[in-house]
């Protein structure tokens, strides 16, 4: 049996190595009989099978993946039309209740313009029954509760509103004047 000397035999081929047939999987100088190049092969053959393996279970995974975020996007959908329904049914409902409230209020300043109007009548008559001073300011004072009647059927809340914040920011002093001679004069009716 002859020992070959480690030093003097030629070192293994590598990557970089201008000898080596990388595409063929051999190496110039090489037995493509022996027994390690046969180990190679197979070990070769296997890495390519748990590669190929690994590809298609990389493939699946990533399938599922995506099914998974094609039905998490379909349930966040769904969620989000519900959510839009239940909003728009609730700002439905808010609209009815605002519009009865509505309602509500201009009926309120109708049966005022109503009740002005009646003070206006009263007023009138009474001014009618006194002479002098007393029957001209109640004539003055009929013909301005008579005045805001009309003004109060044919406005709606909204505008009414509108007018009388315009008016108190314009005018706070006049404001408060006109609300406190209303008052009095109003009690004085009722008596």
């Amino acid at each position: 049996m002859s020992t070959r000397d480690p030093r003097s035999a030629p070192p293994p081929p590598s990557i970089f190595d201008d000898s080596a047939d990388v595409s063929s999987g051999t190496f110039q100088g090489d037995d493509s009989d022996s027994p390690s190049s046969k180990s190679q092969r197979k070990a070769d053959v296997m890495v390519s099978g748990v590669q190929n393996e690994a590809g298609e279970m990389a493939g699946k995974t990533e399938d599922k993946a995506k099914d998974m975020t094609e039905k998490a996007k379909g349930k966040a959908d769904e969620v989000t039309g519900k959510a839009q329904d239940k909003t728009k049914e609730m700002a439905g409902k808010v609209e009815e209740v605002g519009g009865k409230t509505q309602d509500k209020a201009d009926q309120g300043m109708d049966s005022a313009a109503s009740g002005l109007g009646q003070a206006a009548d009263k007023v009138r008559e009474q001014g009618e029954r006194r002479e002098g001073a007393v029957g001209t300011a109640a004539a003055k004072t009929a013909d301005t509760l008579d005045s805001a009647s009309q003004f109060l059927q044919n406005k709606d809340t909204g505008q009414l509103m509108d007018d009388v914040e315009a008016f108190v920011r314009q005018k706070p002093v006049e404001s408060l004047l006109i609300a406190a001679g209303i008052g009095f004069v109003l009690s004085k009716i009722v008596r």
